[in-house]
């Protein structure tokens, strides 16, 4: 009992508080997991109106699927799996369907074309007609102006126009029906700049191939009376400098952005680590019966003296440059003034402010003034010291969370996915 006792005198607040986080953690995990096991004892399957258990079917063209269900048979509790196949149609829905599918055929095969009469653009030849599970396969009078992809050969259609007979075979399960239906294609319409583009390929087809025996393939300088102009590519190797430039320019300014927000971070916290022990130091030097100013002059001057030792500190900094002002003739007040908003925090301007009235009101009870907020300023340490300390604890514990989320997740998604949601 007493080692128990000694022990909990030694325990750290830190630790305390770790250990109600990881009770905290321990608990939500037990009643995630209690839900997920209630949940899933729950699950049951619908029923008809004949009470009989019932799963669903895919739909028409869907294909069968597999579903593990629970099953118990007397004494016998096992897990069955059951292939359900597809919903299918009835003989009448059927005759139907095909007759409303062969409308519907010809209607899908027109693509961006307005009329079958007049086809120049490419056909689309689907596999299937959607939402109706009916499957499609295609053959052509004439390939020589139309592949089974629905692409048409402009090289081989003439104005006149061609006439391509295309013969579907529809497709459910053992059912079959054939259609079939013309189209009349034509070349494709052209701007004048796709003519020349046009002109331009025939062109360079013609002098390769008669050019092919020569170590250079001369090209086009005219097409359709116009004149051609060749050369190579513009690279564009300096946009992507430039583009890298702006992108390492963004870059390099965000990031001196972090480091001196990091940096402001860093510089108000050692100012108010070092606020306590330098009025501490202030109010001692003034109960000895030294004047402010000659006070705020020897922590200066001592500060400078051992700086190299110590390392710089910002508020005494502050205060180095508020005593060379006041060497230089500035008001002491003003100086005072100006060293707290320098400094920016609200303690130092509270301590500025002391300083600037009781110069003008008078010494007397600045010293005690300032043993108060000595006292106010070493309480607000150690409150501050106690909270980097959770902090810390916090930041060990991100990693513990992480696990506990992947754990959770690895349980948790199956359970659901299980369920047939």
């Amino acid at each position: 009992m007493g080692g128990w006792c000694y022990l909990k005198r030694k325990m750290r607040p830190r630790w305390k508080a770790v250990y109600k986080k990881m009770g905290l953690i321990m608990v939500s995990a037990g009643v995630v997991s209690v839900l997920v096991f209630l949940m899933d004892g729950m699950q049951a399957l619908p029923s008809d109106e004949d009470g009989a258990s019932v799963v669903k079917r895919n739909g028409y063209g869907e294909g069968e699927r597999t579903e593990e269900l629970q099953v118990q048979i007397g004494d016998t509790n096992e897990k069955y799996t059951v292939t359900i196949g597809e919903r299918k149609y009835s003989e009448e829905e059927l005759q139907e369907l095909f007759a409303d599918a062969a409308d519907t055929l010809e209607r899908l095969v027109l693509g961006e074309n307005k009329s079958l009469d007049e086809v120049r653009k490419n056909l689309n030849l689907v596999g299937m007609i959607p939402e109706t599970g009916i499957r499609v396969s295609w053959e052509l009078d004439n390939y020589d102006v139309l592949d089974l992809q629905g692409v048409i050969k402009a090289d081989s259609l003439t104005e006149e126009g061609t006439l391509v007979r295309l013969k579907a075979l529809l497709t459910y399960g053992e059912e079959k029906m054939e259609h079939s239906f013309y189209a009349r294609l034509y070349p494709p319409r052209l701007t004048r700049g796709e003519r020349l583009l046009a002109s331009l390929e025939k062109e360079v087809r013609r002098l390769d191939a008669k050019t092919q025996t020569e170590v250079v393939m001369k090209l086009p300088d005219s097409v359709d009376g116009q004149p051609v102009r060749w050369g190579y590519l513009r690279n564009l190797r300096a946009a992507g400098v430039m583009l890298l430039g702006v992108v390492l320019s963004l870059f390099l300014y965000i990031s001196q952005k972090e480091k001196e927000k990091e940096g402001k971070k860093r510089r108000d916290m050692q100012m108010t680590l070092d606020y306590p022990q330098l009025v501490s130091t202030f109010t001692l030097f003034l109960g000895a019966g030294m004047p402010a100013r000659g006070v705020w002059y020897r922590m200066a001057e001592h500060y400078e003296g051992r700086k190299a030792e110590n390392g710089r500190r910002e508020v005494y900094e502050e205060m180095v440059r508020s005593m060379h002002e006041m060497k230089g003739g500035a008001n002491e007040g003003e100086c005072y003034e100006r060293f707290g908003e320098r400094c920016g925090l609200p303690i130092y301007r509270k301590f500025a402010a002391l300083l600037s009235q009781n110069l003008r009101k008078g010494t007397k009870g600045l010293a005690l003034i300032l043993k108060q907020e000595a006292d106010n300023a070493f309480e607000e340490r150690k409150s501050l010291a106690k909270k980097l300390g959770e902090e810390a604890g916090t930041k060990v514990l991100i990693p513990m969370f992480m696990m506990l989320a992947v754990v959770l997740v690895i349980i948790v998604v199956p359970a659901f996915l299980s369920m047939g949601f």
